[in-house]
């Protein structure tokens, strides 16, 4: 009776003989990861700009990124932010851009005021301004200022024709 009841724990308790652990499953191979795209090559803006063949070309150019600068900033203050979208100015606070030959109409003369910036009354078609204009010339290099003065002495009905980065250069 003994023997049947050390039978029946033994069975109870699995006291059979012991299986071997089953094998452990390899782990999926994983597929190495894909190499990074290379950077592409950062190409200088002003190379960009010297190799363009011809005028029209440099003004597309000019145009092209002369928006951005007045748009956006592109590294300085975008001069919509007072000048606004439609060029004419705020009224009382910052002049129009609009018909401004005077102030616009020679290239060196207008890079010096995006320079230098403008600080004290300016009168313009006849109103007094008084603000602030933040000098852009530690902001923005040649290329970006003879870009957004381009863009501004062609948009909005003006007509004044481009500056170049080295009339840029030769107001600062």
């Amino acid at each position: 009776m003994r023997f049947l009841g050390i039978l029946i724990v033994l069975a109870a308790c699995g006291g059979s003989e012991p299986t071997a652990a089953p094998e452990p499953t390899p782990a999926p191979e994983v597929a190495p990861a894909p190499a990074p795209e290379p950077e592409p090559e950062k190409v200088d803006p002003m190379e960009e700009y010297n190799a363009l063949a011809d005028d029209d070309a440099r003004h597309a150019y000019l145009m092209d990124l002369g928006k951005r600068v007045y748009e956006k900033g592109e590294g300085g203050i975008a001069c919509q932010t007072c000048h606004q979208a439609d060029g004419k100015g705020t009224p009382g606070a910052f002049p129009p851009l609009v018909g401004q030959k005077d102030h616009m109409g020679d290239c060196q003369k207008h890079a010096g005021l995006v320079i230098n910036g403008l600080n004290g009354e300016l009168v313009v078609d006849g109103v007094t301004y008084n603000g602030v204009m933040t000098p852009q010339g530690e902001l923005l290099d040649d290329l970006k200022i003879a870009a957004v003065l381009t863009y501004e002495r062609n948009s909005w009905g003006n007509d004044y024709g481009d500056c170049s980065p080295e009339e840029v250069a030769k107001a600062r």
